[in-house]
C-alpha cells in the first residue's frame, strides 16, 4: 500500500492532469478552426496562447478563493455540527438518559433513535 504523502501526490498529479486535459481540449475546440495543415496558424496559435492562460489564470483565482473559503465553511459546519451534538445530548438528559457516561458514539446512536 503506498504512503498518504504518495497517495496525496498521485491525487495532486491526477487532478493537474484532469484539469490540464480539460483545458486542452476546450481551447483546442475553441480556437483549432482548420485541419488541413499540421501546424496552427498564426492566428490558431495566438488564440490558444490566450486561451489557455486565461484558463491558468482563472484556475489559480479560484485556488486562491477556495483557499480563503474552505476553512470559513469547514469552521461553520463544524459549529453546525457541535450544535446539533449539544441539542442531542440535552434532548438525551431530559429524557433521562445519563449521558456522561456514554461515548460520543453511543450519544450519537441515542441521538438517531429519539429522533
Amino acid at each position: 500500500m503506498a504512503a498518504p504523502d504518495e497517495e496525496s501526490g498521485l491525487r495532486n498529479f491526477r487532478d493537474f492532469l484532469t484539469v490540464y486535459n480539460q483545458m486542452s481540449e476546450m481551447c483546442f475546440q475553441r480556437c483549432v478552426v482548420s485541419m488541413n495543415s499540421r501546424q496552427l496558424t498564426v492566428e490558431e496559435q495566438a488564440c490558444t496562447d490566450v486561451c489557455a492562460e486565461k484558463q491558468m489564470k482563472f484556475n489559480n483565482r479560484i485556488m486562491g478563493v477556495y483557499m480563503v473559503e474552505q476553512p470559513k465553511a469547514t469552521e461553520r459546519k463544524m459549529k453546525d455540527a457541535e450544535e446539533q451534538a449539544e441539542a442531542a445530548v440535552a434532548r438525551l438528559k431530559e429524557s433521562g438518559v445519563d449521558t456522561d457516561t456514554l461515548t460520543p458514539e453511543d450519544v450519537a446512536r441515542e441521538a438517531m433513535r429519539g429522533k
